[in-house]
């Protein structure tokens, strides 16, 4: 093997070596993190937990001290007759209802109970002996007591605190007064949190548990000694007391099965209650799942460090093979750019030949223009020289001077036409109100002749009893004008009984004028086409397709908008929306 494979190895197997260690860091690192954090939540929530025990328990602590000193109840243990015990049993219950405890019972110094709040219950304590509980020898011996059983004669567990009755200061204890306290509803408490909590007594056996199966069975083991003396006090009464758990080295606890058990931090706070301990059990799966988390976080990252480290290496080869092909490269773009030179300057001369067509259609679209919006008033002028020529031969000299009159408006009207042949070479012109319906009564008047030709009727509705004040020029509004409504009589010209209808509709913002015809309509391609240059659907020679083109650029100069579609009823429409105008006053 060569000095640098060797060192090649050496290097690879040096940063696996730190890989690993580090993955393995971050592994240990994770999962202390997330057992301090376990740790401290359990540390909440046991000082929840033990202050909601403690609140439960102080609220009865006082109950048996307080009843010990009424004289109803110092009189049943000078005199237990009925005439006492029936009120005394009375009492109780109406104290336990009230209070909320489980029962109140009264005891003689032998252990008898005298009187019960369940007197009336078939599980009575009346006339039970409860000698052997501790809270009755605590309460007869130093005054007071306090115990955790299973009841004996209803089997039901709860806490018993107890307080001795003497009758005077020169005597002993009389009799014991116990209050018996459930603590199913806070173990149902627990429960509804669904966390892992359990209160277990002096001897390490679990008395309250937030899993019921968990109930009545023992922590750390139980002694010989132990277990005599809770079968002395006939504390759990037959409960086989078996094993919780199995504690492992690292102190943490499993539940369960073997092999399936559950595994669990305990965290322990111990109490002033006889000895109780309050404890919280974490998950350690969580914690496992977390440092896994991370780790295959570590894992991915690495490999994708590995796999970066790969591509640069493979960059750098590729950069090699460009810095080879790029000599390639130069030669070739050097005849590629010889060719491109050859191809450029053919190019240049077929876009000199397109410039100079473009300039004949130009020439062509301004003479078609010209003939196209010169045309109308010709005919006119035509039509009222003929008549006037006609009235002279009759005699009927005003109806003639009225004739000629009509031949001068529109021979001015050829001059402005003349002059607004300048607008098609820029934008713009004047922007003043402009009388839409005097426009449309002059067109109209100028196409009477050929609406007789083709016997077509003109129709009005919408508001015309209004002025139709728009914002433009006079002059491109009726070239407008004479393009849309020539464009209708040429629809109708093969349609018997033709129709134009023109619909008037003012808005605050716009004049709205719409020219239906009931003729063919419009094919759905020609709607898509037909304000394009040079786009026709009459014969050759009959138009070129500058109408439309001339009127839609001219309507886009007024700042209006022009569409055209089919009607519902038949024949096609054109819309023109235009600026409304405002009233000058004169």
């Amino acid at each position: 093997m060569s000095r640098k494979m060797w060192l090649r190895a050496l290097v690879v197997a040096s940063l696996t070596m730190l890989s690993l260690l580090g993955l393995w860091w971050l592994w240990h690192w994770q999962y202390s993190q997330a057992e301090a954090d376990a740790q401290r939540h359990a540390n909440n929530r046991l000082a929840l937990y033990t202050s909601s025990l403690q609140g439960a328990l102080e609220r009865f602590t006082y109950l048996p001290g307080l009843l010990a000193q009424q004289p109803l109840i110092q009189a049943v243990l000078r005199e237990p007759s009925d005439i006492f015990l029936s009120p005394v049993n009375q009492h109780l219950a109406l104290v336990a209802e009230r209070s909320g405890a489980d029962a109140i019972f009264l005891m003689n110094q032998q252990g008898v109970t005298l009187a019960s709040s369940n007197y009336e219950l078939d599980q009575s304590f009346i006339g039970h002996d409860y000698r052997f509980r501790p809270y009755f020898f605590d309460a007869m011996q130093s005054g007071s007591g306090e115990f955790f059983a299973i009841g004996s004669t209803t089997g039901e567990p709860g806490y018993f605190t107890s307080y001795a009755v003497t009758l005077s200061d020169d005597t002993g204890a009389e009799g014991v007064l116990v209050v018996k306290v459930s603590l199913e509803a806070l173990q149902d408490d627990w429960r509804r949190a669904q966390e892992n909590v359990i209160l277990s007594d002096a001897n390490g056996v679990v008395i309250l548990s937030s899993r019921e199966q968990w109930r009545f069975r023992h922590i750390d083991g139980l002694s010989e000694d132990a277990f005599a003396q809770i079968d002395a006090q006939r504390q759990f009464l037959d409960k086989p007391l078996s094993p919780l758990g199995q504690r492992l080295r690292d102190d943490t606890l499993v539940i369960g099965g073997q092999g399936v058990g559950e595994r669990f931090l305990v965290t322990s706070l111990p109490l002033s209650t006889l000895g109780w301990s309050m404890h919280y059990l974490s998950p350690v799966r969580p914690l496992y799942t977390s440092a896994r988390n991370l780790l295959l976080a570590g894992l991915v990252t690495l490999l994708a460090l590995l796999l970066f480290g790969l591509w640069l290496r493979e960059r750098q080869k590729r950069q090699h093979m460009r810095d080879a092909q790029a000599k390639m490269i130069q030669q070739t773009n050097i005849l590629l750019e010889e060719r491109v030179q050859e191809r450029t300057q053919a190019l240049e001369d077929a876009q000199a030949e397109l410039v100079q067509a473009g300039k004949l259609a130009a020439l062509g679209t301004m003479a078609a223009g010209i003939a196209h919006e010169l045309n109308q008033p010709l005919s006119g002028i035509r039509t009222y020289a003929a008549n006037g020529e006609r009235l002279l031969a009759l005699g009927r000299l005003d109806m003639a001077g009225d004739n000629f009159q009509r031949i001068q408006v529109l021979s001015k009207r050829l001059a402005r036409l003349i002059e607004q042949l300048k607008l098609f070479a820029r934008k713009g012109g004047s922007r003043d109100s402009v009388n839409l319906q005097a426009s449309l009564d002059f067109i109209l008047e100028l196409l009477e002749e050929r609406c007789q030709q083709q016997q077509v009727r003109l129709e009005r509705d919408g508001d015309w009893q209004q002025p139709l004040l728009v914002r433009g020029d006079e002059v491109r509004l009726e070239q407008l004008l004479t393009n849309l409504l020539g464009n209708a009589l040429d629809a109708l010209s093969d349609t018997s009984g033709g129709i134009i209808r023109l619909h008037a509709e003012v808005t605050p913002e716009q004049v709205l004028l719409t020219i239906h015809d009931n003729g063919p309509g419009l094919p759905q391609d020609v709607i898509e086409q037909m304000f394009d240059p040079f786009f026709t659907t009459k014969p050759v020679g009959e138009g070129l397709g500058l109408g439309l083109f001339i009127s839609y650029g001219i309507v886009q100069d007024l700042g209006g908008k022009l569409s055209a579609g089919n009607h519902s009823a038949g024949g096609a429409w054109f819309r023109l929306a235009l600026p409304r105008g405002e009233e000058t006053s004169l």
